[in-house]
């Protein structure tokens, strides 16, 4: 059964939107917001979860950001900066967590006890990279975590990546996790363009995962960070954050060896 269309405004990065906390059927609420575009419905990669982080509002605390997030360990997702822009709630969770394939189905919720973020990041200045950021779970997850890249990398443009997320598709529906696999079309020094015309991520797939086979294995090679949209507010690209260089940040949560 097909969902109530997102209304798609234009922004820099691809998360923010505002539904009451819990509300899980979707509602005119989930406007400002967005799913892998060309992709298709994404019934594996159980490590790969819908993200929504609260904030204070004068009449209740509400979800405001609507992003993708990768398990990288039992209690920790992995995610990007910009999803954890908000005021702190006074007390309880700080977030949700579902696992799953539609978050408005059959699933797992599981409550977000923490955040934190890159401190160099900075709003304002999207391509300056550090959009990286971890969730913590209240309690861990019985799902195998996905790894992610630790190790300098030269990617090359055409590389093979699969992105998958929560955000909105060809259709405008959002909420299902779909992915989609494409190529790198730009490489730089803090970013890596991502998919083709007709292949990318888009609005709520903000800090979903980029993979890449290493050595035969699935691994994170970027988390979904900015894109921009054309006149007629659909979106036409992705960036991402290159994981390798916020190593530092990211092992510091999973203690990673």
């Amino acid at each position: 059964m097909k969902k109530a269309m997102v209304v798609v405004v234009a922004a820099a990065c691809l998360s923010a939107c505002t539904a009451e906390v819990n509300e899980l059927p979707p509602s005119e609420a989930d406007s400002l917001s967005a799913a892998i575009i060309g992709g298709t419905i994404d019934e594996g990669d159980p490590a790969v979860a819908y993200l929504g982080i609260y904030e204070k509002r004068p009449a209740g605390n509400v979800v405001t950001h609507n992003c993708t997030a990768a398990l990288i360990a039992p209690t920790v997702l992995l995610t990007a900066a910009h999803c954890m822009n908000f005021q702190h709630v006074d007390s309880g969770p700080v977030g949700q967590a579902f696992f799953g394939t539609d978050r408005y189905g059959e699933g797992t919720w599981v409550d977000v006890k923490e955040v934190h973020y890159d401190p160099a990041w900075n709003k304002d200045r999207k391509r300056d990279g550090h959009d990286i950021a971890v969730a913590i779970l209240e309690e861990p997850v019985a799902i195998e975590p996905l790894p992610y890249n630790r190790t300098p990398t030269e990617f090359v443009a055409g590389d093979t990546v699969r992105l998958i997320g929560f955000g909105r598709d060809d259709e405008g529906w959002s909420g299902t996790k779909r992915h989609v696999t494409t190529t790198i079309n730009t490489v730089e020094p803090l970013l890596l363009g991502l998919g083709d015309a007709d292949h990318h991520t888009c609005w709520e797939d903000s800090g979903g995962p980029a993979l890449m086979d290493v050595n035969g294995v699935p691994t994170i090679i970027g988390v979904t960070s900015f894109g921009e949209s054309s006149d007629t507010n659909i979106c036409v690209n992705g960036w991402d954050t290159r994981v390798e260089l916020y190593r530092d940040f990211i092992d510091q949560f999973v203690d990673a060896p």
